[in-house]
């Protein structure tokens, strides 16, 4: 059945989230004629710095204060009956909405009224409480206050509503009481809560609607609302509910009932849930938590067919890697440039040339990419993250110089790190781009072709003529060839640091191809080295 009449009185400070944008309404001055009596400025000045400043602030002593200040001033006739009625009524309001001494305000308001009957409250602070202290000084003082129209207001409580859910209220008004409601405001009680708050109604037909919002509602228990229509002096003309007997909707987890909505209108949605409310932006699935995944740019709970399958998290695998060594040298095959640049220069038969070469003649070797060791590891690698494999690599190297006297590590150990450019790519078949940070032991051999002219002086040559023979032995004690030609191999290592990108095809699930190309930093014999490499690896 719908629910009639009744007052509504209501905590003051619930007022102060729409005072703010209505106490302006206390600061409008009448125009200031040339006869206007001395302290109306000062007056005015008062009533909007107490009610501008002060009782927005809430700071309600001193707007207090202030109000009774400017009323001593103006005296019995230093101010108009107009501003000093003014000033009464926002003392009395004062006195309600902060510092709810009803008393005092229905005094305030007696006062402004014998002084100004016409005097009128601001709608938008016309509390229960304050229109009934209003209302009651108007009777005290003769000035008459308006009953409240019966029956005209009426509402239907929605006897339940879901947690997260909004309540949607509406409140039908009679058609000879519309005309003259300014504001129609509705006071409610949030389950667990002990403070009513104001929502001021939307004109929705023939009556207000206002929806009491999800973020009150996130616990079961009894919503409490009482409903007041004011006019444009602030009296109010109609109410349901009271704050001693509220109208009230109960919250519940789950309802039996029809969800409720105003007439004509959908009944409103559930609310997301607090950590949904604002979800987490993304791009994909990578950056969402396990068990989330990346729809329309934000993190949301994967469906439950959508569950993450099982992966192979275990890879062993063998690896076959050329290396291309980028380097360049000055008088390589010279005895300073051997011991200090890891050169080693060998004669045709194998041997190690220890000659002298002629200084600035030939000898060097320009920068350039050549064709150095090869190697062949076992590799582990452990999917550690859903896109993060930790692992290491073990084998040996081929393709190193160790005529001569020269001395080659053919062992390689790598640690290793993968990072897969793709959302949980272990979940799916085909290809896997990834790039890969890695260092270990290792060391390459890189050799190319040198001629040198061996020095004639150094060499017993007639003369410095090409066709002038050596004729003194060398350290050694073999007698050079005056020009000849050398297999200088540089020697780098024997540890190394490698940055690298590459791309692992699935066919299937336990079974992938790979192929991966690496460049290399050896130290602290320091040469750049590239490694393509092809594998094969398999999961369990």
């Amino acid at each position: 059945m719908p629910v009639r009449n009744g007052s509504a009185p209501c905590a003051p400070r619930a007022l102060l989230a729409i005072a703010a944008g209505s106490v302006s309404g206390w600061l409008i001055a009448g125009a200031a004629a040339a006869q206007a009596p001395p302290r109306d400025a000062q007056a005015e000045a008062a009533l909007k710095e107490a009610m501008g400043v002060d009782y927005l602030e809430t700071r309600f002593d001193m707007a207090e204060r202030k109000l009774r200040a400017a009323i001593d001033a103006c005296g019995a006739s230093d101010c108009s009956p107009a501003v000093k009625a003014r000033l009464f009524v926002a003392l009395g309001s004062v006195l309600a909405l902060g510092r709810r001494e009803l008393g005092g305000a229905r005094d305030a308001f007696a006062d402004a009224l014998r002084i100004d009957p016409s005097a009128k409250l601001n709608p938008d602070l016309a509390t229960p409480e304050v229109s009934t202290a209003f209302n009651e000084a108007r009777t005290a003082t003769g000035a008459g206050a308006p009953a409240a129209a019966e029956g005209q207001l009426q509402i239907v409580p929605p006897p339940e509503q879901r947690v997260r859910t909004p309540v949607p209220i509406y409140v039908e008004v009679a058609d000879d009481l519309l005309p003259s409601v300014k504001q129609v405001t509705l006071w409610y009680l949030a389950p667990g809560e002990r403070e009513y708050r104001p929502l001021v109604m939307k004109r929705l037909r023939q009556g207000f609607g206002i929806n009491v919002p999800c973020s009150a509602l996130g616990t079961e228990g009894t919503l409490r609302y009482h409903v007041a229509a004011v006019d444009e002096e602030g009296a109010i003309l109609a109410s349901a509910g009271a704050r001693d007997a509220p109208l009230s909707t109960q919250i519940k987890a789950r309802i039996a009932s029809a969800p409720p909505h105003w007439p004509g209108h959908a009944p409103p949605a559930v609310c997301a849930a607090p950590e949904q409310e604002r979800p987490r932006q993304c791009i994909d699935d990578r950056q969402c938590s396990r068990g989330l995944a990346c729809v329309r740019g934000a993190c949301v709970a994967r469906p439950a067919e959508e569950t993450a399958p099982e992966v192979q998290r275990s890879w062993v695998g063998l690896t076959f890697s050329p290396d291309v060594a980028l380097f360049s040298g000055r008088d390589v095959c010279s005895r300073a440039s051997q011991e200090r640049d890891n050169f080693v220069c060998l004669r045709g038969d194998g041997t190690r040339y220890d000659g002298t070469p002629t200084p600035g003649v030939a000898n060097d070797v320009n920068l350039g990419f050549a064709l150095a060791t090869s190697r062949v590891t076992l590799a582990y690698d452990r999917l550690v993250l859903d896109n993060l494999t930790l692992g290491g690599r073990v084998g040996f190297a081929a393709g190193g110089t160790t005529d001569g006297g020269a001395s080659f590590l053919p062992l390689h150990l790598e640690a290793r790190a993968q990072y897969f450019l793709m959302a949980r790519p272990f979940e799916q078949l085909g290809a896997r781009p990834f790039v890969l940070a890695a260092a270990g032991v290792a060391q390459v051999d890189a050799e190319v072709d040198v001629e040198v002219l061996e020095d004639a002086a150094a060499c017993g040559a007639a003369d410095a003529t090409i066709a002038s023979p050596c004729t003194r032995p060398g350290q050694s004690g073999r007698i050079e060839e005056r020009v000849q030609t050398l297999a200088a191999t540089r020697q780098a290592g024997q540890g190394f640091a490698s940055l690298g990108v590459g791309v692992a095809y699935a066919p299937l699930e336990a079974v992938s191809l790979n192929l991966a190309l690496r460049a290399s930093l050896t130290f602290p014999a320091v040469t750049t080295v590239l490694s393509p490499e092809v594998g094969l690896s398999l999961g369990f």
